[in-house]
């Protein structure tokens, strides 16, 4: 790089450094005049730059994106089902807790469940719902890759006198079953990563904490654009199920209401949110409404 002196690393390890900052060794390389030329013309330099962002934008944000759910989808079955159970039994020691929802309210849920899985057109295989109690998650629920539904006592207590809200939410896992954004996140998770290591190199320190929060943030992104993309699958199967999108909204609401967040608020930090801000996913069950 010009101002930079071009050192000279010899095999016992000694360094060679010329006085002239400015000298270059003599190369017959048509690339290192390229470089070198490259180097010493400032409007080529920024071009260069800009190229480089150009091609980082498109790397984290076109190309990982599309070949991680391409290699989702290519995966054998069973490695699918060991990936999910060795997820599930991670999420169940950390969060979970044996349900207390009663029987009579399980077999109803259950009903629901089946009643409208054999209604949806090309479900996903292997679809199935467990009920755990989640004191330190709350009102959720979450799907696996290879189709196991899991929903909380927490969200069927919300969710106890509006069955249309709970079909939403169910068919919102779903729609990330569907899509294997489960599989396809952690793709891209492994690929933003190795990304980022190969850019920056061996440095250490605070390369490392770049690397870190910046593969997060990507990962956040791609997490909102899949829970987008299963709001939208919910909000389709519900109209052609015959129901109001509304129900989505409602879901919503309860959802916010149990995890005592204003959704006119929350969208303060959504940029650190791994899911869109509530306030706009209700604007768009209400706009699918219209």
């Amino acid at each position: 790089m010009t101002g930079l002196p071009v050192e000279l690393t010899f095999a016992d390890g000694s360094r060679f450094v010329p006085h002239d900052a400015q000298h270059r060794w003599p190369s017959e390389s048509r690339w290192d005049k390229a470089l070198e030329a490259i180097e010493r013309h400032k409007l080529a330099l920024c071009a260069c730059v800009l190229a480089a962002a150009l091609l980082c934008w498109a790397l984290f944000f076109k190309i990982i994106p599309s070949t991680a759910a391409t290699v989702a989808r290519a995966l054998p079955e069973p490695i699918v089902h060991a990936a999910s159970e060795q997820s599930f039994e991670a999420v169940k020691y950390l969060y979970l807790e044996p349900s207390e929802l009663s029987d009579a309210r399980k077999q109803h849920i259950r009903t629901l469940w089946h009643n409208h899985i054999k209604k949806i057109e090309n479900p996903p295989s292997h679809l199935r719902l467990h009920f755990f109690s989640a004191p330190k998650i709350g009102a959720n629920a979450f799907a696996l890759p290879d189709g196991q539904v899991v929903l909380t006592d927490e969200l069927a207590d919300a969710l106890k006198e509006n069955d249309t809200a709970l079909l939403a939410v169910l068919l919102h896992e779903i729609g990330h079953v569907e899509y294997q954004h489960g599989l396809t996140l952690a793709a891209q998770s492994a690929g933003a990563s190795v990304s980022l290591a190969l850019l920056f190199g061996d440095l250490q320190g605070f390369a490392e904490i770049i690397m870190g929060t910046g593969s997060t943030l990507l990962q956040q992104q791609f997490s909102r654009d899949m829970e987008r993309q299963a709001d939208d699958y919910a909000l389709r199967e519900l109209k052609r199920l015959g129901y109001s999108s509304k129900a989505f909204a409602e879901a919503m609401e309860a959802l916010a209401q149990a995890h005592e967040l204003d959704p006119q608020q929350d969208s303060q930090w959504e940029y650190l949110s791994s899911h869109p801000a509530i306030s706009e996913r209700i604007e768009r069950a209400q706009q699918a409404q219209d």
